[in-house]
């Protein structure tokens, strides 16, 4: 009888584990001292930890605004907006790349606070009319 093959396990320096808590004390100790966090008590008499608003502010400018999981990233493709060849992202049929994709939805949002359609930015070529060689 043939054994299945079963993967190899992965060395231990590959493998995910737990991240052990004590490898945040510098970090805890850095966000209690500096006043970052406070501790907060409930009414049941426990208690919960959260950041002050000027960190949570800050966090959040650091943080990009995260993409739907199924976005896919394409690193074959020539951007349609600055004609480069980036990582982009399939948008309403066209390839952007991140900044691109952020300047046009900066450009839509302004578009629509000012009451203008807003539509695609891309242009069917196959709907022009063909120049004839013939005289």
């Amino acid at each position: 009888m043939e054994q299945p093959n079963e993967p190899a396990p992965l060395p231990g320096a590959v493998r995910r584990s737990a991240i052990p808590v004590d490898v945040f004390n510098p970090l805890l100790r850095s966000l209690l001292s500096w006043d970052l966090v406070a501790r907060v008590e409930a009414e049941d008499g426990t208690h919960y930890w959260q950041l002050c608003d000027a960190a949570q502010r800050q966090l959040d400018e650091l943080t990009p605004p995260r993409r739907p999981a199924g976005s896919l990233a394409y690193l074959d493709h020539w951007c349609a907006g600055c004609r480069q060849q980036r990582l982009t992202h399939l948008r309403d049929g066209r390839y952007l790349c991140e900044p691109c994709e952020r300047a046009e939805a900066e450009r839509d949002a302004t578009d629509h606070d000012e009451g203008k359609p807003r539509g695609h930015r891309f242009h069917d070529f196959t709907l022009r009319p063909r120049r004839s060689s013939r005289p």
